[in-house]
């Protein structure tokens, strides 16, 4: 591999990691501007899945193949609705850095799936890493219990949970669906989703601060378009085990941010068990690709 590309698939990764870092941040600022989740969320699924359809039209990407995994994808959307609702929710109860770093427990809970649903077999590395992720995971919840919103907490968690069901089915959806189609169809239905229980609920609520159109814009845009793209650019370039490398420091970013713009501060104890998460899950990804 040249030089030059190289280090264009790490800044192209870094950068993804960076825009999907930003969207508990974007979140927090959204909510200044008196918008609910479902509206946000909403909104957000909608205009991507808009423009990620214009941007294949224009390609002129068959959409053929997708039909015939449709409902493997909209079960990936009602997974996608019930992740970001449960991440977006969660960031109103708990720091900004507690609940990146619960959600980025799931890649232990994708190798447990893996064991129990795909009948993939444990190597002794394997285990070893999950086993260091998983205390990460124990020692963060550890100490979030008494200090933390209990409800922000399940919360974190059940996205991570849901996230790890997600990823399961989408390395199935991905081997017959190129990734941005996937990703057009699984914004569609989780955009549906939220129209379907903001309307029973009568949640959904447009009156909105005017200049919270300038986050949500963000959102789309950073967190969600360009940090897609980046990120499959850089699966090019590098390669998935070195991308999947990078793209753990998402948390990193996440906690930065919080730090400068929100005074957040993690414990001594609450980082070391989010360096144990990170560090297992970083292992995990090394062994998993090489067996």
């Amino acid at each position: 591999m040249k030089l030059a590309s190289a280090a264009r698939g790490v800044l192209l990764a870094l950068a993804s990691a960076l825009g999907f870092g930003l969207i508990p941040i974007f979140a927090l600022y959204a909510y200044r501007g008196s918008i609910n989740v479902f509206t946000l969320l909403l909104l957000r699924f909608s205009l991507s899945a808009l423009l990620l359809f214009g941007f294949l039209a224009l390609r002129r990407r068959p959409l053929r193949p997708a039909l015939s995994a449709m409902a493997q994808m909209a079960v990936l959307g009602l997974g996608y609705t019930l992740q970001s609702g449960f991440y977006f929710s969660a960031v109103r109860f708990i720091p900004v850095s507690l609940a990146a770093l619960i959600l980025y427990s799931y890649p232990a809970f994708v190798c447990l799936l893996a064991f129990l649903v795909e009948g993939e077999k444990p190597t002794g590395r394997t285990l070893a890493a999950l086993a260091v992720a998983l205390a990460g995971v124990v020692l963060v919840l550890g100490t979030a219990c008494g200090k933390a919103n209990l409800q922000g907490v399940l919360l974190a968690l059940g996205a991570a949970l849901v996230y790890s069901g997600y990823i399961t089915l989408a390395n199935r959806v991905l081997r017959r669906v190129e990734p941005l189609t996937t990703i057009a169809f699984v914004s569609l239905f989780a955009a549906a989703g939220y129209a379907l229980l903001g309307t029973a609920t009568r949640s959904l609520d447009f009156r909105f601060a005017p200049w919270t159109w300038t986050v949500i814009l963000a959102l789309i845009g950073v967190s969600t378009l360009l940090a897609i793209f980046a990120f499959f650019r850089s699966l090019e370039l590098l390669g998935p085990t070195r991308t999947s490398i990078i793209s753990m420091t998402e948390p990193l970013f996440t906690i930065g941010l919080s730090a400068l713009l929100f005074a957040e501060r993690l414990t001594l104890l609450r980082a070391a068990g989010g360096a144990l998460v990170l560090g297992g899950t970083v292992l995990l990804t090394v062994t998993r690709r090489r067996s």
